[in-house]
């Protein structure tokens, strides 16, 4: 197993790739920056791409850090809120998958002969000699929410929506402050 220094070096200075670049089909770590290219979680996994792509940019649990991190404003949805519509929310999740896939990034490193077993060993080590901010979205139950509002705005120049997808994305951040009032309230 290769020592967990040689791994978080060749990790942080792996290029910064966009995540559709992420190798398929292989195991190893990954390195997720956010929309300001600030590496904010260590991961580990038996196929790159499909961790990367598909669940960090289009899940819906806190587990899948970019969904987690801009879950918030015209991004926002919760399958288990009431307050979120579920047809509104599509639109809301599709809009914060492709603001993950197009302005957040990651560095990988490949390891194609590892077993599962030593890749979680070395996640682990590699972990605990990461330094800040390598570790803020890691065993954190909340990543705090929040909408990269100029980013939202260039995107939907890019993709044209219509006037009834920013309508329901409008609707959501609505809701999404309503939700955020009344959690405060209680607090």
């Amino acid at each position: 197993m290769m020592p967990p220094t040689a791994a978080l070096e060749a990790l942080t200075t792996a290029p910064l790739t966009r995540l559709e670049n992420v190798p398929r089909n292989v195991p190893g770590l990954y390195l997720l920056h956010d929309h300001e290219q600030v590496p904010r979680y260590v991961g580990k996994t038996m196929n790159l791409r499909h961790r990367v792509w598909s669940n960090h940019c289009a899940g819906d649990e806190n587990s899948h850090k970019f969904v987690a991190a801009y879950n918030a404003g015209r991004l926002w949805h919760s399958r288990k809120n009431a307050l979120s519509e579920a047809g509104d929310g599509k639109v809301a999740k599709e809009l914060r998958k492709l603001l993950a896939r197009e302005f957040c990034r990651a560095r990988v490193l490949p390891l194609p002969a590892i077993s599962e077993y030593d890749l979680g060993v070395l996640e682990d080590r590699v972990r605990a000699i990461a330094p800040e901010p390598m570790n803020d979205w890691n065993d954190i139950k909340q990543i705090p929410a929040m909408e990269p509002v100029e980013l939202v705005e260039r995107l939907l120049d890019q993709i044209r929506w219509t006037a009834d997808q920013r309508a329901k994305i409008d609707r959501q951040a609505a809701r999404w402050a309503t939700w955020k009032t009344g959690e405060r309230a209680a607090a």
